[in-house]
């Protein structure tokens, strides 16, 4: 009997012990796949967010060449529309507000999380560029020398290197004689060319407007705003969305983009160049005095740096909830998940050229 004791005692310790082992390796092998998992997303995130911001403000040739932009709103003094507006190449928002809102168009699905930041950024696309073989103002047309993928309402800039301008393409390439063709004729639905002219100062007041002619050569791009931030989505989870133009039907407008999921918060600070040598001597938040106005002077940022705060997407992943430092305070979180800071500093390659 004393010998059957023993065996069971011992049984018991190593099945205990057995057990153990199981568990802290079940908790280790959570936390490594959690942990695999936001690194991963992270990587996405930042991939994302660097490769559009790097090209803020491109239009194929300098920064220096004028824009002319025949997207007007005719109900507001035919001032340009805000997410068409290359003038702003980067738009800024710090600590979004629920109350306040934002500046910076968005979709109306759209529901920024409240202390979160939001860039948007605008450039032109040059892959499947059309290259200008002649352009005739007074019919609106651009001919390309080869055929493109350029749909009737998609935004388009052209440039010459010297002069640029900003339209919408009114005409179905659905036939032999237009898939070579591009034009910038008015009456296109939304938000439409309130002139043919594309030359400057946009003139909305006539048809014709004030014509320029783009030589041979010059080249036809896509159009692209993309606005970050972050929301929830359809499950709940906090994740980095993107806005871009859409089209449907010839129409133009913004749609949400789901990106990458447990993105729980992102900060933004900018790179300010005050002696002009393409570097940034500082970075600030865009409300630099927390009064809630953004006074950043954007012609004046050559980088952005970007903190993404990562959240694993299970919880229960640790044995308590962590304590980490993000944004200048140290929090305890209310649940069990793991969370990681993220930061990359990205230049602003067409600020510092």
């Amino acid at each position: 009997m004393i010998e059957l004791m023993v065996a069971l005692l011992i049984g018991t310790l190593l099945t205990a012990a057995v057990l153990q082992m199981f568990l802290g390796s079940r908790t280790t092998y959570a936390m490594q796949s959690a942990l695999a998992t936001m690194q991963e997303n992270a990587r996405f995130a930042v991939e994302f967010l660097s490769r559009d911001l790097r090209k803020a403000g491109y239009t194929g040739c300098s920064t220096n060449t004028t824009i002319a932009n025949t997207l007007r709103d005719s109900s507001n003094s035919d001032e340009i529309y805000a997410q068409y507006d290359m003038s702003a190449p980067v738009s800024l928002e710090d600590n979004y507000s629920v109350a306040a809102g934002t500046s910076i168009p968005l979709p109306t699905s759209a529901s920024p999380t409240a202390g979160t930041d939001i860039v948007s950024v605008k450039f032109a696309d040059g892959e499947g560029s059309c290259t200008v073989e002649s352009h005739v103002a007074a019919s609106a047309t651009i001919h390309c020398y080869a055929n493109h993928d350029y749909q009737k309402g998609q935004v388009l800039l052209i440039s010459d290197c010297s002069h640029s301008a900003i339209f919408q393409q009114s005409n179905t390439v659905n036939t032999n004689s237009q898939t070579k063709q591009v034009n910038h004729n008015t009456g296109q639905a939304v938000p439409g060319n309130c002139t043919k002219g594309l030359g400057l100062p946009v003139d909305c007041s006539t048809t014709l407007g004030t014509a320029y002619t783009f030589p041979t050569g010059a080249t036809v791009q896509l159009y692209k705003n993309y606005t970050y931030y972050i929301d929830d989505n359809d499950f709940g989870s906090p994740a980095l969305h993107r806005s871009a133009i859409s089209l449907t039907s010839g129409t133009a407008a913004l749609a949400e983009q789901e990106l990458v999921e447990g993105v729980e918060d992102m900060q933004i600070t900018y790179g300010i160049d005050n002696d002009d040598d393409g570097d940034a001597d500082y970075y600030v938040a865009a409300d630099t005095n927390g009064d809630g106005v953004e006074d950043l002077d954007v012609t004046e940022v050559v980088a952005i740096r970007v903190s993404l705060l990562m959240r694993s997407i299970e919880n229960n992943v640790l044995s308590s909830a962590q304590t980490y430092s993000y944004n200048g305070a140290t929090v305890t979180a209310t649940d069990r998940r793991l969370r990681k800071v993220f930061t990359a500093t990205i230049t602003l390659r067409n600020r510092v050229i």
